[in-house]
């Protein structure tokens, strides 16, 4: 079997129409576009990356299946005020633990103009947080884990702002490294769109994903460092 040739123009092409026209009517008018150039170029593409992540230390789960390592483009409507249906972008992770949404993980953003990258854990239980914690404290782990957003960074990825406005009841201080101590999660991830590599148009598509997904994952890493 020939391997990913990299996602087509028609793949950008589809996204940015759901973007422009988000309806159900569109989505349901261009429902083979969303099959033949978003999901099926998309499930090959985890597809081979499934034994490159595999065999990284800590292993990374790859699953070419929906709300596997394709997250649904469906949007949750029932609390929000945004009532547009779907989210206008191919989000793929790869993870490590029982669930992609709740476990250190790497995430691959692909919208119709542009990328993004994500590295790290959107929330911890309080057993995790307190592993964090204790672990962020220590100068030695600290150390280890700034070098590793550092390299995130490089490459487009960074801290928001810390969930808490204080320090937690009981938590002493480490000077001016206390924005880590008040996150109730930690998330390096690009905050505008980036450019879309050349690399994913072609046939260096697998190879390109796997040289930034390597890149990144010191960051989760040490999550499951920390808090397996």
């Amino acid at each position: 079997m020939p391997g990913f040739s990299g996602f087509s123009k028609a793949t950008f092409g589809y996204l940015a129409g759901l973007e422009a026209n988000n309806s159900k009517d569109w989505f349901a008018a261009n429902r083979a576009a969303y099959e033949d150039d978003l999901i099926a170029p998309a499930l090959d593409f985890v597809a081979e990356l499934a034994p490159v992540v595999a065999q990284m230390n800590p292993a990374y789960q790859a699953v070419p299946k929906m709300n596997g390592s394709l997250r649904r483009l469906h949007r949750d409507l029932r609390f929000s005020k945004d009532k547009t249906p779907f989210s206008p972008r191919l989000h793929l992770v790869f993870w490590h633990g029982s669930h992609p949404n709740r476990a250190p993980a790497i995430h691959l953003v692909l919208h119709g103009d542009g990328f993004g990258l994500g590295v790290g854990q959107w929330a911890m239980t309080p057993a995790e947080l307190a592993a964090y914690r204790a672990a962020v404290a220590r100068p030695a782990r600290r150390t280890k884990l700034k070098a590793a957003l550092k390299t995130a960074e490089s490459l487009g990825a960074t801290l928001g702002d810390p969930e808490l406005a204080r320090l937690p009841k009981g938590v002493e201080s480490i000077g001016e490294d206390d924005h880590f101590l008040r996150r109730k999660g930690l998330v390096a991830r690009s905050h505008t769109r980036l450019p879309v590599p050349a690399e994913l148009l072609g046939p260096g598509a697998v190879d390109y994903a796997s040289t930034l997904i390597r890149a990144v994952a010191p960051v989760s890493d040490w999550l499951v460092e920390t808090t397996a």
